[in-house]
């Protein structure tokens, strides 16, 4: 009694690869449906993500010479913003937005205390916003290069160049 055994030819679509891809498809598709389930709870992540930025890291800034992406190491951008935001007392920037009287900003938005007159603050160049000195640079610290409030760059392209 002998058995043979013919070779069976199986469509070229189905390679290592396409069962690989298979094999974490389905084990996606479960852990999605234990998930939603609420009988699996994904390992936490690592805690040092959110404790401040790496200081390895990177990031994206417009050159101003050019319509092009740089990539700056973050301790340079923190570096450049605290050099080239101004620094100025509240009664300074009181009486140079006489005018603008509605515009005024009466407290810091960070710590969400009030501006006294002989605060140092920093008036942002990009979208005006105020904030205390010592609240943004600790926001900036934190590897923060974007308005706390809107969200806009800190520095313009213009002023971004770090040779």
């Amino acid at each position: 009694m002998g058995f043979l055994f013919h070779a069976i030819e199986l469509p070229k679509f189905l390679t290592a690869t396409f069962f690989v891809g298979l094999w974490r498809h389905l084990k996606l598709m479960v852990i999605v449906g234990l998930t939603r389930l609420g009988l699996y709870k994904p390992a936490p992540e690592d805690d040092d993500a959110d404790s401040g930025y790496n200081p390895n890291s990177y990031i994206l800034l417009l050159d101003g010479s050019c319509p092009s992406l740089v990539t700056v190491p973050i301790e340079v951008a923190i570096a450049a913003v605290k050099l080239k935001v101004p620094i100025l007392l509240y009664s300074d920037y009181l009486l140079l937005r006489r005018g603008n009287t509605d515009e005024l900003v009466k407290g810091c938005s960070i710590c969400l205390e009030s501006m006294e007159l002989d605060d140092e603050v920093r008036e942002l160049i990009t979208c005006n916003h105020v904030f205390h000195r010592g609240c943004l640079d600790t926001w900036v610290d934190d590897g923060h290069v974007t308005c706390p409030l809107c969200r806009s760059m800190l520095l313009p392209p213009k002023l971004t160049s770090f040779r």
